[in-house]
């Protein structure tokens, strides 16, 4: 990602600027009063509270109300992961108005007056720039399928992360849980709606799978390749593995042999 420029405003009443273009994405976040804008795709009634979008190439045009004239603060920017950042906080086709998490309306007030701080320095550190453009993004309101369905994956994927890294300890799924930050109940639900089947099943078919790749490639004993896989003994192992597979760990190993 890269940021063109930052800044803040207190506008005076009826502070207008455009109609123009811009060559870059531009983001006005409304810290007080009100205003109008006005794109291509209709006039937007913009609040304190709310975000504006300017798309480049297109023409735009805003102004400060009479009355209750807006403070804001911009953020120009562009780069690959535009898009994707832009959908997340539902600026998706014509919608060029998203609204601010209300909780987190002090902490962005917060975040901009650091962005554009940091952007005013003669010599600024831009990782911390974006560490404050991201931070600042995620202060935005969500898509609620990102809230439900994409939340849902991401602690799927962090699970999953954390199990493939972990699977040869003696973890529980509450570490796994605990892991991710969500309760076990939770956890337990999204897998059996992703995985068909529980986070305990998942962890034993992984440690199964690891196990039969070793008796497959190595000439490691059953206890080596037990303890390896995450199980307490051979003979558990071994209880498990007929369980499941429905063959001997050792008649396994010849077979693939």
């Amino acid at each position: 990602m890269k940021i063109y420029y930052c800044g803040k405003e207190n506008c005076l009443p009826r502070h207008f600027f455009g109609p123009a273009i811009r060559s870059h994405y531009l983001l006005h976040f409304i810290l007080a009063g009100q205003g109008v804008y006005k794109t291509s795709e209709g006039i937007f009634q913009v609040k304190e509270r709310e975000a504006f979008l300017i798309r480049p190439g297109e023409v735009t045009y805003y102004e400060a109300d009479k009355n209750n004239p807006w403070s804001y603060a911009w953020i120009a920017f562009d780069g690959p992961d535009t898009t994707g950042i832009l959908e997340e906080c539902n600026f998706i086709d014509k919608h060029l108005v998203a609204k601010i998490d209300k909780k987190k309306k002090d902490r962005i007030i917060w975040l901009l007056s650091n962005i554009v701080a940091v952007f005013e320095e003669p010599k600024h550190d831009y990782k911390e720039l974006l560490g404050y453009f991201y931070l600042i993004m995620s202060c935005m309101e969500k898509r609620e399928t990102e809230k439900t369905s994409g939340y849902d994956k991401r602690y799927l994927k962090e699970s999953i992360d954390y199990i493939h890294q972990n699977y040869s300890y003696n973890i529980s799924i509450g570490d796994v849980a605990r892991h991710v930050g969500i309760d076990r109940t939770y956890l337990y639900r999204i897998y059996i709606k992703y995985k068909k089947g529980s986070p305990k099943q998942y962890l034993m078919k992984y440690r199964l799978l690891v196990a039969k790749d070793m008796l497959e490639n190595t000439n490691y004993s059953i206890t080596e390749v037990a303890l390896s896989s995450g199980f307490h003994d051979a003979s558990s192992f071994c209880k498990t593995f007929q369980k499941m597979e429905g063959i001997a760990p050792l008649q396994y190993r010849k077979n693939k042999s």
